[in-house]
């Protein structure tokens, strides 16, 4: 059987002598995995579809749960992710969190454009810093975690000051904080909200400050980190930022 199906090389594994496995992140089945023979080859001619982050038209064999790349058609590069150390970095943190997050053959069609969104708006030069923080929120919202900004997770009610409490996985007010409980300022809070809902077109007309980000991003960090697989590249962003 054959299937055609967008998608967007998120990591490739060497595999006996010429061969890689390809993981991709697909419009129609998901993250998948696709063996490409022959692919590591000097003439090869399909060598660019295992790429990190090469979007594009891909042509798979399907025998029962196992894929085999037979062509590509390359819609987009990304080549300029690997010319800015930081929208690398905000790249891969795109691409871990959907490795490490996503099942395996589960289509999510609003995370595979969310994810689509995020790469062109890196490659276009727009701050990796907001853009890896707008689409952590929003993944954490389609993966079923969201988190909560205007309100305590606890009790409800409207807060002034917020605590993030990682136990309970979201924002806890004065009142419902505990002694482990990290303060996120003002700032930080109020970034989360400026990001969370806009589009990737309008960051640039966001005023804040970079420690803000930074701060932000850090929240994220903590928050995802909570599940025992922690983004190894988000905190590299953090460091290098």
């Amino acid at each position: 059987m054959e299937v055609t199906t967008k998608a967007i090389a998120i990591s490739a594994t060497d595999y006996k002598e010429n061969d890689k496995y390809i993981l991709l992140y697909s419009l129609e089945y998901g993250k998948i995995s696709v063996l490409a023979r022959g692919i590591r080859k000097a003439s090869a001619k399909l060598r660019f579809a295992a790429d990190q982050f090469c979007f594009g038209q891909y042509e798979l064999a399907l025998t029962g749960d196992r894929f085999t790349l037979k062509t590509c058609d390359q819609l987009e590069s990304f080549y300029s992710l690997r010319t800015d150390i930081l929208s690398y970095y905000a790249a891969c943190t795109i691409a871990e969190s959907l490795m490490n997050y996503t099942e395996e053959g589960l289509s999510e069609p609003e995370l595979f454009i969310e994810t689509l969104k995020a790469l062109k708006a890196l490659s276009c030069g727009i701050n990796p810093l907001l853009v890896t923080l707008r689409y952590m929120l929003k993944f954490f919202e389609i993966d079923g975690l969201k988190l909560q900004l205007d309100n305590c997770i606890s009790c409800g009610s409207s807060a002034k000051r917020f605590y993030l409490n990682l136990q309970r996985g979201g924002f806890v007010c004065d009142n419902c904080r505990e002694a482990d409980n990290t303060a996120v300022s003002m700032r930080a809070h109020s970034c989360c909200k400026m990001v969370e809902n806009i589009s990737y077109d309008r960051i640039p007309n966001i005023n804040v400050s970079n420690d803000a980000v930074k701060e932000a991003l850090t929240v994220c960090f903590k928050y995802i980190s909570r599940s025992g697989f922690p983004l190894k590249s988000l905190n590299e962003l953090i460091k290098l930022s």
